[in-house]
This record gives structure tokens, C-alpha cells and sequence, in this order.
């Protein structure tokens, strides 16, 4: 029984360490925001991978609207190709017709747009939820009503 037991010892050893085995990894930067005055600043949610292998997300600020009461613009939609080229999908605008500062991250819906909230903005600036299409086509569906 000791006489297996040491050669199955070390055929484990062998295989842990095979597992284990960290081969170079290879960092890629895909984007840098701010390189553009209307670009994206701020990502704070990670980012989803639509059906159409693009990566979408959201920034914080930046953008092309400041209507929300800060410096840094109200926020963006965007996506970035495998490749790294990144389109801004929607700037937001804040209150009264759209969201602003969006934080938490997108998900994609059986029809294939994506969905998200924004922390302030719309009617009552107390947030929206939103959906936009993988070509940009931008929809506020709810103005979330805040307190009684």
C-alpha cells in the first residue's frame, strides 16, 4: 500500500504544479478616456459584452452635455470594439429629459439592447432607467419619482 501511495504522491505533485503553472500574461490598454473634450471620464461599472462581441459601459462624467450642475459633464454611453476603438453612444443631458451620472453597470436583454440607470436626472432629478440600442438609439423609460 506504501508503495502506491508514494508514486500517486507524486503524480499529484506533477499535476498541481502543471495546474499552477503561470505562463506571461500580456496586459492591453483598449482605451484611454479623456483624449477627446467629449469623450467619457469617470468609468466607474464594468463593462458587458453585447452578442456582438463589442464591450459596453457607461462613464460617470464627461460627454457633451453639462446640464447637471457639475464641471465634468453628465455622463456617457459607450462601446469599444475587440480592437479598441471606442464610439460614444449618448452623452446624457440631466433633468428634465434625461438621466445623468450614470454608476452601475448595463445588461443586455433578450431583444438585444442594453438597460441602466442614472443616478440623477430626469423629471424629478432623482434618476432614470434607460435603454439604448448596440447602434445608439437611446430610450429614457422611467423618471424615478423620489420621496412622498
Amino acid at each position: 500500500m506504501k508503495i502506491l501511495g508514494i508514486p500517486l504522491a507524486i503524480v499529484l505533485v506533477v499535476l498541481v504544479g502543471r495546474a499552477f503553472s503561470a505562463d506571461a500574461q500580456t496586459e492591453t490598454n483598449l482605451y484611454s478616456f479623456g483624449s477627446d473634450p467629449n469623450d467619457g471620464l469617470g468609468p466607474q461599472a464594468g463593462l458587458v459584452q453585447g452578442s456582438d462581441s463589442n464591450f459596453y459601459g457607461t462613464t460617470r462624467y464627461g460627454g457633451t452635455n453639462n446640464n447637471c450642475g457639475g464641471l465634468f459633464g453628465c455622463g456617457t454611453l459607450f462601446r469599444i470594439g475587440p480592437g479598441g476603438s471606442e464610439t460614444n453612444l449618448h452623452s446624457f443631458g440631466g433633468s428634465p429629459t434625461d438621466g445623468a451620472l450614470p454608476e452601475a453597470g448595463l445588461v443586455q436583454g433578450s431583444d438585444g439592447n442594453f438597460y441602466g440607470t442614472t443616478y440623477q436626472g430626469g423629471t424629478n432629478n432623482d434618476g432614470t432607467v434607460f435603454r439604448i440600442s448596440p447602434g445608439g438609439s437611446y430610450t429614457n423609460l422611467h423618471s424615478f419619482a423620489g420621496s412622498p
